[in-house]
C-alpha cells in the first residue's frame, strides 16, 4: 500500500471525521523527532561497554518504540544490568546524544496551521523524561499540551491509557481525534482507544499513511478553504 496523496488523505479524513479532526495526538520518536541514529548509537555504546555485539535490525526497531526500561531489560542479560546502568551514567546526554536528534521537515508549518485552525495538539510517548530538553533543541516547546510520558500512566503504549488521558483532558470523544504514529505500539494504542490512526512514513501498518508532514498540512488546509467558500 502506497502513501496517500493530499487528495487521498483529504477524502480519508472526510470519511473518518466528516471534517478536520478536533485534535491530533502525536507519537514522539519517529514522528515529531528523528532520533533513530541517536537511539541506536546510545544503545550500541552501552553494549560495547559490556562487550556485547551491536543491535540487530530487529532490536534497532524495538528500541524506537520501547520505554528505556523495556529496552535495557531486553537488550542485556539480567546479570549484566547493574553494569549497563553504570555505563549509562557515563554518557553525557546533552553532549553525546542530543546533537544527533532533529525534527522532521515540515513539522513547524503543520503545527502552526493546527494552531490557527483550532486543532488541539498532544503527544503520547514512551519516553520517560528529557522531553523539555528535546523539544527545546528542536524549537518545539509550547506546541503540545498535554504531553503524556510513559512515567505518567500505569500502562504505556501499546495500551490506550495515554491517548485516553489526552482525550479526557481535552473533553473530546476519541472518535474526534487523530493519532499520528509510526509503529505497531502506536497503532495498537490508537485502536484500543477508538482513535483513527494515520501512519507516518511506514507503509503497511494501517490503511492510511503519509510520507511527509506537508501532505497532512495541505489536506487540513483544504478543509479550511472549503469552509470559507460562499
Amino acid at each position: 500500500m502506497s502513501h496517500l496523496s493530499v487528495s487521498g488523505l483529504f477524502h480519508w479524513l472526510e470519511d473518518s471525521f466528516h471534517a478536520a479532526p478536533k485534535g491530533i495526538i502525536f507519537d514522539c520518536d519517529g514522528v515529531v523527532i528523528d532520533s533513530r541514529k541517536a537511539n541506536i548509537g546510545y544503545y550500541n555504546a552501552l553494549r560495547a561497554h559490556l562487550g556485547i555485539p551491536p543491535l540487530t535490525p530487529e532490536q534497532e526497531d524495538f528500541v524506537q518504540m520501547a520505554t528505556v526500561h523495556q529496552a535495557l531489560n531486553s537488550l542485556c542479560p539480567s546479570a549484566l544490568l547493574p553494569l549497563l546502568r553504570d555505563a549509562a551514567k557515563r554518557i553525557d546526554y546533552e553532549r553525546d546524544i542530543l546533537p544527533k536528534i532533529t525534527h522532521y521537515p515540515g513539522i513547524h508549518a503543520l503545527l502552526d496551521l493546527c494552531r490557527e485552525t483550532g486543532i488541539r495538539l498532544g503527544m503520547d510517548t514512551n519516553r520517560e523524561d528529557g522531553m523539555d530538553t528535546i523539544l527545546g533543541n528542536c524549537r518545539l516547546r509550547g506546541y503540545f499540551d498535554p504531553i503524556v510520558l510513559a512515567s505518567h500512566v500505569r500502562r504505556p503504549k501499546p495500551f490506550p491509557d495515554g491517548a485516553l488521558a489526552i482525550a479526557r483532558q481535552w473533553n473530546l470523544p476519541p472518535t474526534a481525534l487523530l493519532f499520528l504514529g509510526d509503529s505497531v505500539t502506536d497503532r495498537d494504542a490508537a485502536q484500543a482507544a477508538g482513535i483513527p490512526f494515520l501512519t507516518f512514513q511506514t507503509e503497511g501498518l494501517s490503511e492510511a499513511s503519509i510520507a511527509d508532514f506537508d501532505t497532512l498540512r495541505l489536506a487540513l488546509a483544504r478543509f479550511r478553504e472549503e469552509s470559507t467558500r460562499p
